[in-house]
């Protein structure tokens, strides 16, 4: 008995043993890891169990063998880890978020690279990926409210590019713009001829310490553009596409229709009566002009002053101009690329095609780029690099004008779409037919080649010393051809007028870089060394040609024109830079930064052509501190000062130069020389000097990230172009005088809000600048009115006469307190100074207002949940009580000029003593003293928002591709304003602002 007990146990026991061995049985298991924001698949993820480990290939596939139960780990350098404990399920799906590496970014800082950890200046980092979804047409549409400090305004047009600064104005006559550098070098060609596919990231070095590395360029920041290279062994082909259409954004602004149009002729007949019974200074209204009966229609056709126009509005014929000049435009992008690497070589191939259409008929731009970025590392100390691309950009054709249709008369008849159009409605001058450009035959074509060949060597005897040549060219040229035929404006009175504008520029760089890079212990030290020099020169040619009995072959022959001129042009100017650099870090706590560059430019006068530029900055990591408790807090605190200069007065304004001028010798016409610009021997450098301090900031292990920086500049010795008496003989001199003042707050905060299947991101920017005018040409209070220049005050002042609100109203002018030789129903103006009851330019006018804003800010919330990506970005520019102000008059008020005969806005009715109104005059507007009529441009913007969706795996699979992606985007599709007229960005211009909608598809194989 005791024996069959233990022979029973023993079986149970052999029997659970073979259960549980059967359980921890190792089975395959299969799987892909993803990125959980993109679902692109992760390579070289770390896949372990507890006897083995593997990793993920090119498709982010793994395979592994293991037991249920066990705890499967993933870990990649960038991601969060993720561990799973194992189940019967053997095909697995993991997805890896990103960690927040905002703090540990490499970013470029010129001639060089650095961690965002590392710096002690105000860099920031753009990456183009998070812009993969937008309906962007050139590279810095991208770029609007991206970042805190960098200022762009969107501006209408198929082929227009956003007006760009960086820390505001800093300089008078001289430019702004920021220097663009393209992979390492100085980049003077037009970013629009970059495929904003081809770009992986924009750094932006903002404060004097950081641009001091280009010296003589970085007064107003710096723009350093970085291409895509190479990124994964297998090669890899991607395609992007986008189509849609573009229009209008929502606005107020309406002309007045056919009806409107000839009531407006009654009235201002009626108010010109009106007006000179005023001039009688009644008392009351008992004797006022009698308004016509306008609901007449026979009445008010005997005001119309053309039988046209007459007949026309009896019988009910309008036309809507601007309706006719606008269109719902057509947009298209194309982009392939193929990408790959090895262990010795990376290459990055890629062509783009744009058609864009604006909505101004005949606004078209087509562009074409081809780029290819190679780099070969031929051994252990040699590296060669060579990048090229070429665009090819036709602006062919001349826009309808918005500007001509706002003012056409819409009763006039409509010769639309056909050959025997007027070329002046209704026979006038002032009014050309909306359409004619449409008649002009154009060709605008630009073409650049940009070529970048480089190669590093590192020294094998001495650690971390190298040295970097590169040599940059750049091709551009242009042709612009131009018929005016007999049946346009230009044409008309020359028989046909032919223009040819061929030009030509050839930019060179040569940049000679050594640099030294090492660790001793806890001390980290970087140093770079460079000479570069710079050359420019171009040239272009003008070729008129009238009077052409046969106008078939238009610009193709202008010999058959009777009369031609031609004039040409060149140019060469050149700059040399040396400069120096060293960074000192101790445990990465303790950060230091010195920049020396001396810069020598061929354009300033002879005793001025060199300028030294130094920088220093420091950083103190507080966190690295062992007193510095919270473990999840990151916080640097930097500052620094530095001066750079700005050239940007174009080549030869230091000379005298001459010009030439017609004059009879004789029986013969001769060509005379005369000196037309006056020279100055002395013209010398603007400087600014500028101090930073700034602080960089994570919490919650980075999950809040962001930096805060404040600044302040002073800019000496402007580029000025001054005007002179006329009794000098000259217009102008190009001189340094004067000094500007310049101070903001900048704040660009991250976070991550949600994680897991559904995550929620944000980014915010805001931006304060002030800037002031600190001196001029010498007094403490000079002022320039013709340029709005007063010192003391900001860059961009109103100069006019302030309205002291509304209109004057009957009951005012009957009582007599209307000021003497006003009327009812013109604008009000403070009597400044003395109160002498005059209205006069000299006493009355004031600074009432400022162009530049108060604030900027931006807000981008990205949701992801599964394979779903919702983005919305909103950017916004506030002008405050009396800033971020433009002149709308026209779009608000009757004109002043020709009111009876142009069409007028009816955005806001005009004043009628019978219907008074306090924002706008009368149709008979003809007061003592005109001003502008000033309204804030401040706006809330949706600037993008898309919707894409990732395919899933096992999709790609049956597809056979890599990612895929769809998706749907709109630019600006609504603002918020009180600004009424086309879009507050553009201001009172009439080539307004898009907004559009696309679909769009990103796939790769």
């Amino acid at each position: 008995m005791m024996k069959n007990s233990k022979l029973l146990l023993f079986t149970l026991f052999f029997m659970c043993s073979t259960i549980l061995a059967y359980g921890q049985e190792a089975r395959k298991y299969e799987g892909t890891i993803l990125n959980a924001s993109t679902r692109e698949p992760l390579a070289g993820v770390s896949v372990k169990v507890k006897n083995a480990s593997v990793q993920t290939d090119e498709q982010g596939k793994f395979a592994i063998q293991a037991a249920v139960g066990d705890n499967l780990t993933a870990t990649l350098l960038g991601y969060e880890d993720v561990s799973i404990k194992l189940a019967s399920q053997l095909s697995l799906e993991i997805l890896m978020n990103e960690v927040s590496e905002a703090l540990d970014d490499v970013v470029v800082i010129g001639y060089g690279t650095a961690k965002k950890s590392d710096l002690t200046g105000a860099v920031v980092r753009i990456n183009m990926e998070d812009k993969a979804l937008q309906a962007n047409t050139n590279l810095l549409q991208s770029l609007i409210g991206a970042t805190s400090g960098v200022n762009l305004e969107s501006k209408g047009g198929a082929s227009s590019e956003p007006s760009l600064s960086i820390r505001g104005q800093t300089s008078l006559s001289a430019s702004d713009r920021p220097l663009i550098v393209l992979d390492g070098v100085i980049y003077n060609g037009s970013i629009n001829n970059i495929n904003m596919n081809d770009v992986e990231a924009v750094d932006v070095l903002k404060d004097a310490s950081a641009a001091a590395v280009y010296g003589s360029r970085a007064a107003n920041g710096v723009l350093i553009i970085t291409t895509k290279k190479g990124k994964t062994e297998k090669p890899v082909i991607s395609f992007n596409s986008y189509a849609g259409v573009q229009d209008m954004t929502n606005n107020p602004m309406r002309v007045m229709d056919g009806e409107e149009f000839a009531i407006r002729l009654v009235d201002w007949d009626w108010q010109s009566k009106l007006y000179n019974w005023y001039k009688t200074k009644p008392t009351d209204a008992t004797n006022r002009p009698v308004r016509p009966d306008v609901t007449d229609r026979n009445v008010v056709a005997n005001y119309l002053r053309t039988l046209e126009e007459k007949e026309n509005y009896l019988a009910g014929k309008s036309i809507d101009w601007v309706d006719e000049v606008l269109q719902t435009a057509p947009m298209q992008y194309y982009n392939v690329s193929l990408q790959g690497r090895s262990d010795k070589s990376n290459y990055y191939l890629s062509g783009s095609y744009s058609d864009i259409e604006g909505i101004q008929l005949n606004d078209r731009m087509r562009r074409l780029t081809l780029r290819n970025n190679m780099e070969s590392r031929v051994n252990d100390w040699l590296k060669i690099n060579l990048n090229t691309s070429f665009s090819n950009i036709d602006n062919s054709g001349i826009p309808a004008s918005l500007a001509t249709a706002r003012k056409a008369s819409p009763l006039v008849n409509n010769h639309i779409g056909q050959e025997d159009y007027d070329i002046y409605l209704g026979g006038e001058l002032f009014q050309p037919y909306p359409l004619v450009n449409l008649y002009i035959d154009n060709s605008d074509v630009s073409k650049e080649f940009f070529g970048l060949g480089a190669f590093r060597i590192d020294a094998p005897w001495v650690k971390g010393l190298a040295f970097d040549f590169n040599y940059s060219y750049i091709y551009a040229n242009r042709n612009n051809n131009t018929f005016n035929s007999s049946n346009t404006p230009n044409g008309v009175t020359n028989r046909g007028l032919a223009v040819k504008s061929p030009s030509e520029s050839k930019d060179w760089a040569i940049n000679n870089i050594l640099s030294y890079s090492n660790t001793f212990g806890k001390h980290q030290i970087n140093s770079t060394f460079l000479l570069s020099t710079e050359g420019r020169n171009g040239s272009g040619s003008t070729l008129n040609a009238s009077g052409f009995n046969n106008e078939v072959l238009g610009y193709n022959n202008v010999g058959l024109g009777e009369v031609a001129t031609v004039g040409s042009s060149a140019y060469k100017e050149n700059s040399i830079s040396y400069m120096a650099r060293a960074n000192y870090s101790y445990m990465s706590r303790y950060l230091f930064t010195a920049t020396i560059r001396r810069d020598g430019f061929s354009g300033f006068g002879a005793t001025n052509k060199w300028a030294n530029f130094p920088s220093a900055s420091v950083a103190w990591v507080v966190s690295e501190e062992p007193f510095f408790k919270p473990e999840d807090v990151y916080l640097k605190i930097r500052t620094s000062y530095g001066k750079n200069g700005n050239q940007g007065i174009g080549r030869y304004s230091s000379l005298s130069r001459m010009g030439t001028r017609d004059y009879v010798y004789g029986q013969n016409t001769a060509i005379g020389i005369y000196p037309s610009t006056l020279g100055n021997i002395e013209l010398g450098w603007e400087t600014t000097s500028a101090v930073n301090a700034g602080v960089d900031f994570g919490f919650l292990k980075n999950r809040i990230t962001g930096s805060l920086d404040v600044y302040s500049s002073k800019t000496t010795d402007i580029l000025v172009k001054r005007k002179l008496p006329r009794m000098a003989g000259y217009a102008d001199i190009w001189t340094n005088i004067g000094a500007t003042a310049n101070k903001g707050i900048e704040l660009d905060v991250k976070s991550v809000n949600f994680e897991g299947p559904f995550r929620w991101e944000t980014s915010l920017t805001f931006a304060l600048n002030r800037d002031k005018l600190t001196k001029l040409y010498g007094g403490g209070n000079d002022r320039d009115i013709g340029n709005s220049w007063f010192v003391g005050q900001p860059l961009g002042a109103i100069y006019d006469y302030e309205m002291a609100g509304g209109v004057w109203t009957e009951e005012e002018f009957f009582n007599g307190q209307v000021l003497e030789g006003w009327y009812p129903g013109q604008f009000r103006y403070v009597d400044q100074g003395e109160k002498d009851g005059v209205i006069d330019p000299t006493n009355d006018r004031a600074i009432i207002g400022f162009t530049s804003p108060s604030y900027r800010f931006s807000v981008n919330n990205v949701f992801t949940y599964k394979n779903f990506s919702l983005s919305v970005f909103i950017n916004s520019i506030q002008g405050g009580s009396n800033r971020y102000l433009a002149n709308n008059v026209e779009n608000v008020n009757p004109l002043y000029y020709f009111p009876d005969r142009h069409n007028n806005s009816a955005v806001n009715p005009y004043w009628s003593p019978l219907a008074p109104t306090t924002n706008t005059t009368g149709i008979y507007n003809v007061p003592l003293r005109q001003s502008g009529i000033y309204q804030s441009r401040s706006f809330v913007r949706i600037q993008d928002v898309s919707l894409g969706y990732n395919f899933t795996n096992t999709l790609l699979q049956k597809l056979k591709l890599q990612t895929a992606q769809v998706y749907v985007s709109s630019k600006n599709p609504y603002v918020w304003t009180k600004w009424q007229g086309w879009d507050p960005e553009s201001g009172a211009s009439d080539n307004p602002v898009m907004r559009n909608v696309v679909l769009g598809l990103n796939v790769s194989f």
